[in-house]
């Protein structure tokens, strides 16, 4: 009987385990917007995302030297037509909005902030000068758990000149626990630079009809095994 009861048991936990709901990735390119200079602080917060600006010094070579814990918020994010507003319909990217010592947009960095826990980040780090890839461009995305400290660091390097000579550095991070990524850039020249294409993955959450079996089948279970007990000690 216990023996029937042990593995009664581990077949609901595997069960339980292995049925999660996994979320599908989420795409903000922020072409939803019309307008450049349009604060999206919180347009997204329906989605769970909150966007930030953060100190981010410049010039700066190497991996951006982020906090070990969650660095000051100092604004906001707005948009910002690609081609400075030059060309017609382009499409649209994120940018730090000015803040004290930071009078222009985009010299700052942008702090990601997830209402849940994710499992992946990626972006597009957009340089807005155009330099034709002349400059030594990169960036540093720095993730942080929920409590505000730093998990993880990914550095990117890649360069990808565009036609326009707004250099792009495709960057992305996975790892359990993210609730907060900083991005930070390191630019050799022009620190004119903005955010596109940000997508996540949301981390796994366990349905929960099966947890409500798994906790029904544990009671019964445990009552079913106290209830023999007693019937066996008389």
């Amino acid at each position: 009987m216990k023996k029937s009861l042990i593995t009664t048991t581990f077949c609901l936990t595997l069960i339980t385990f292995s049925s999660f709901i996994k979320a599908a990735p989420v795409l903000i390119d922020f072409d939803d917007v019309i307008g450049s200079r349009v604060d999206i602080t919180n347009r997204y917060a329906g989605l769970g995302v909150t966007l930030n600006a953060i100190d981010n010094p410049f010039p700066l070579s190497g991996a951006f030297p982020a906090p070990a814990t969650l660095p000051a918020i100092l604004g906001g994010v707005s948009t910002w037509t690609e081609g400075f507003a030059s060309a017609l319909s382009p499409p649209q990217v994120a940018v730090s909005s000015p803040f004290s010592g930071e009078p222009d947009y985009g010299d700052g960095g942008i702090l990601i902030s997830f209402a849940f826990d994710v499992n992946s980040v990626s972006l597009v780090g957009v340089d807005n000068g155009t330099n034709f890839g002349s400059d030594d461009e990169s960036v540093t995305l720095t993730a942080y758990d929920a409590a505000g400290n730093q998990i993880g660091q990914v550095y990117s390097t890649t360069n990808l000149p565009s036609a326009l000579g707004y250099d792009q550095t495709p960057a992305s991070i996975a790892m359990d626990g993210i609730r907060y990524v900083a991005f930070n850039y390191t630019d050799s020249n022009f620190g004119f630079y903005s955010i596109d294409n940000l997508e996540f993955v949301a981390a796994p959450i366990p349905e929960p009809n099966i947890v409500f079996l798994l906790g029904a089948g544990l009671i019964a279970l445990f009552g079913f095994r106290r209830k023999f007990g007693q019937v066996s000690a008389q």
